[in-house]
Parts: structure tokens; sequence; C-alpha cells
């Protein structure tokens, strides 16, 4: 295969530079982590240390060799997204694995449960294999749970945010990666852009441990459940989650930011800018958002107190787990005395919280799912046909907020939600025969598509998924990744990698970006 090179000899990659610097902010986390844990108990330094210098000399090599292209195409905007988001998976399990091969951790001792743990983390699912929480150290949590918060708002954002060089073709990458269906710029530049999106999630990040602070927890519980409630990623360093301080207070803040952070991050920026947080109400999409948590929490309250729970306890269980599901996070809120376990509560209000895996919170958000303006304007699509049968002669539009929508961006749309059917569906035959039982291969599909967390069943809060098989893992570990970058990244990734198969190691010719920048944005 032929090479490119840049003018002064680095070689002309996307995809390397970019795994690079995301090489290298990993080894400054897990220089961070290093740090934590000497301080706190020492248990994982070792492996953090090494996992550090490792990963930053390998990105600090890939990121000095290499360069970016002037003009990035779209076939190179996907594989760049994709393989950086593969090799960061891959880097994000070291640690893990050398805590199991060095310090004799069981839980990490085989390579697929670290990569597994690894992959749930860094796409904010919130899935986990770890059974005995106090055999990890403080520092390889820290990293655990730090690796959330990096992919909440995605590396390849940060670092469009960080390094100005990527402006060029920095809005494709950005669209390809970026949190939610659209990527709008809230300034010209794609580089202030991405700064201002990762502005608001450092501050978010900050208020969410100074209100846990506020609250009592300590200050290593404050910022690790900080890094996973702004990423609405759902890990905990406590094996019961938020339940382990059995505080309607922390619950009641902890769903109010995972609430925050359900909701396009552009918005939280024009209030901030025009210091008038009505822009968020007065946006039709936040008052659909907030319709659905509403409705959902006052269902699932209303079949518990039938079912005999107190009223009290019914509401404060409905919140919190409807807002945790409802945003992908995931947090468990189950009770020393095991309380608000979902999986033992009656059918109708699991299936209340299983549609809710299937939504999401709203684009531009660090939610996963369908996202709820796609379940919206797939609703009017069957609305719409319905309208047809009574009057074949009428053209109804599909509209949001009053405006119609053009029919190749609802064509879009309906592609998208039938690939996101399939491909659960598709996860749940395969771990169907791979023997896992009915239930938890469904909600095993859909919460790993949707970067959810707990699912049902044997793989509900109280279980984990330590017990699932080595094969069926392998294929929820795909359905995160796939999830996480919104299905198309993932297929373009995999038609570039054929193509440049197929054209024996031509050059890039740097196609037209327009088409699908649009594409990206209105689907």
């Amino acid at each position: 295969m032929r090479i490119t090179r840049h003018p002064d000899g680095r070689v002309l990659s996307t995809p390397l530079h970019l795994a690079g610097i995301g090489l290298q902010f990993f080894g400054a986390g897990m220089a961070i982590s290093a740090i934590v844990d000497l301080i706190v108990d020492a248990e994982d330094f070792g492996p953090l240390a090494i996992s550090a210098v490792v990963l930053a000399s390998l990105g600090t090599i890939a990121r000095t060799n290499t360069a970016v292209p002037g003009r990035v195409s779209a076939r190179s905007a996907f594989a760049a997204v994709g393989w950086t988001w593969v090799i960061c998976a891959v880097a994000g399990a070291l640690p893990f694995w050398l805590a199991g091969l060095l310090t004799g951790n069981e839980t990490f001792e085989t390579w697929d449960g670290a990569l597994f743990e690894a992959v749930s983390g860094f796409s904010a699912t919130g899935s986990s294999v770890i059974t005995d929480f106090d055999s990890i150290g403080a520092g390889l949590m820290f990293w655990r749970q730090m690796s959330q918060w990096f992919g909440g708002m995605g590396i390849v954002v940060l670092a469009v945010a960080v390094l100005p060089l990527l402006g060029v073709g920095g809005m494709e990458l950005m669209t390809s990666e970026a949190p939610g269906p659209t990527s709008d710029r809230l300034v010209p530049r794609v580089s202030e852009t991405a700064r201002r999106l990762w502005m608001i999630y450092l501050a978010f990040t900050v208020l969410v441990t100074l209100s846990l602070l506020a609250l009592g927890l300590s200050l290593f519980d404050a910022v690790t459940h900080a890094f996973t409630t702004v990423s609405t990623g759902g890990f905990s360093p406590n094996a019961l989650s938020i339940g382990e301080y059995d505080s309607t207070a922390v619950e009641a803040v902890v769903s109010f930011w995972m609430i925050v952070c359900g909701i396009n991050f552009a918005l939280h920026w024009s209030a901030l800018a025009g210091r008038d947080p009505r822009v968020i109400f007065r946006d039709a999409g936040v008052r659909f958002y907030l319709f659905v948590l509403v409705a959902g929490t006052l269902f699932v309250a209303t079949v518990l107190i039938i079912d005999g729970l107190a009223v009290g306890t019914a509401l404060r269980d409905a919140v919190f787990n409807v807002a945790s599901l409802g945003t992908s996070t995931g947090f468990g809120n189950l009770r020393p005395e095991g309380g608000a376990n979902f999986v033992l509560w009656p059918p109708a209000a699991q299936l209340a919280l299983f549609y809710l895996m299937f939504t999401g919170a709203m684009v531009g958000s660090t939610s996963g799912g369908l996202k709820l303006l796609r379940i919206r304007i797939a609703s009017q699509v069957v609305i719409r046909q319905l309208q047809k049968v009574r009057q074949p002669r009428s053209v109804p539009l599909v509209k949001l907020g009053g405006s119609p929508i053009p029919e190749d961006i609802v064509s879009r749309v309906i592609g998208f939600v039938l690939l996101y059917l399939g491909i659960s569906a598709l996860g749940t035959l395969i771990m169907s025969w791979l023997g896992i039982g009915l239930i938890e291969a469904v909600s095993g599909a859909v919460q790993s598509m949707g970067n959810m967390g707990p699912g049902l069943g044997e793989i509900g809060p109280a279980e984990g998924f330590a017990g699932v098989p080595r094969p069926a893992r392998a294929v929820m570990m795909a359905l995160m990744i796939i999830g996480r970058l919104e299905i198309f990244a993932i297929l373009l990734m995999f038609s570039a990698m054929r193509l440049s198969l197929r054209r024996h190691g031509q050059s890039d010719t740097g196609a037209p970006l327009e088409p699908l920048i649009r594409h990206r944005r209105n689907t």
C-alpha cells in the first residue's frame, strides 16, 4: 500500500494522528489515576504507571510522526473516528489487564474481561464484570470512572478543542463522533465550538462534584460520580451504585444532573451565553423530553403504589430509575436492605423502563439510545400514513416546531431507526443462540446498543455481567461501540476499509464533504 507523506516527511494519516492524540490523553489520565492510587492505597500503582508510560510514548510517536491531510475525506473522517475508538478501547483496557497480571486481581485475569470493562467505560455504557468492588484499588477505580468521562463528550471533540491544527476537517470529525446525531457549530471556528462544548462539560463536572460534596460524600466519591453523571455513563465505585448512600437527597441531586446532561449541550451554551435559562424551556425538544420523563415517572410510581409500595418510596424509586434509564446513564439506587431492585418490580413497570432504554434523551447530549428526535419523526411518519389512508389525495408534512422536515431527512431517520432495531434484533438472536435466556438476551442487546448499563433478569442492577458467557460479552462490546458511534460511522468505517482494499493503496482523493455534513447534521 502506497504511503502518502507530508512535505516534512511525516505520514499523512488522520486515524493514526488522532489515535496518537487519544493515547496521549489516556496516558495523562492514567498518570493522574496512578497518583490517586499512590495517595489512597497504592494497590494498583504499578499497572497504572506502566500503562501511562506505554500509552504516552506510543501516542507521542504516533502523533509526531503523522499529520492530518489538508483535506479530510468522508471515508477518512469515519475511519479516523472508528479506529480511534477501537484503539483507545484496547488501550484503556491495559491497566485492568496488568492489574490482573501483576496484582492477581481475578476480575481482570483474562484480557476479554479487562476489554469489556474498558469498552463499557469508553462507550459510556456502564455494564461491568466486577463482582468484588473491594478488590479494586482507588487508582484503578478512578481510571474506570474517568474512562466514561473521556467517552462521554468524546476524545475526538477533545482533540479538536485542544489542537486547532485539526480545524481543517475538524467539523467532519465532530460530526462523525460528537454525542448525538448533530454537532452544529456554536461559533464559526470548529476548534472553538469543540472548546466551548468541553467548557460546559467541565463546568458541569465541577458543579456535580460540589453538589455531592455538600451532601457529605467524600472527595473521591464526589469526583468519580461526577465523571459518570455528566457523561451519563453510570459507573460507580460502589457495588450498590448510588444506593450505597441510601439518601433521598443524593438521589435527587444525581437525578437532576442526569436530566440536565440529557439536554442538548448547544442549548446549554445558548442559555449561558445569553444569560437566559428560558432558552432551554422554549425549545420544543426539551419540553417533549421532560414530558416523557414525567409521564414515565408517574406511570411507574402508580404501578408501584398499586403493588403495595408506600407513596413516598414509590415516587423516590420511580424518579431516580426513570431519570437513570431515560438518559441512558444506568445508575442504580439498590439499597442495602434490597429495595429499588427494578428486576423485582411488576412487569408493567419493568416494561416502561425497557421502553426508556430505547429512547435515550436529546440529540447533542451525552445520552445514548435512539434519541427522542428520531422517535418523534418516526411517530409522525406513522400518523401521516394513517392520514393518507383516510385521505389518499392529501400530502401531509412531517413537522417539528411548526417547520416541515425535508423528505430526504425523514427517509434517513426511518432508515436509521430500522437499522437500530435490526441490529438490536440480530444481537438478541446471536446472544440467545449463545445460551443466554430470552429476557437477558433482549435487554442485553437493547442496553448495549443504547449504552445503558443494567438490563433485566439475571443482568439486572444487582447482578452484573460477570456470569455472561464470554462470546456473548463480545457481542455486547460490538453493540456498545456501534450504538455509541451512531451506526453510520461504523458502517462507513468498514466501507472505507473495503474501498481502500479495492483501490490497492491509491491515495485518498478527498471527496467533497458537504453532502455528508448535511446528512449527519439533520438525522
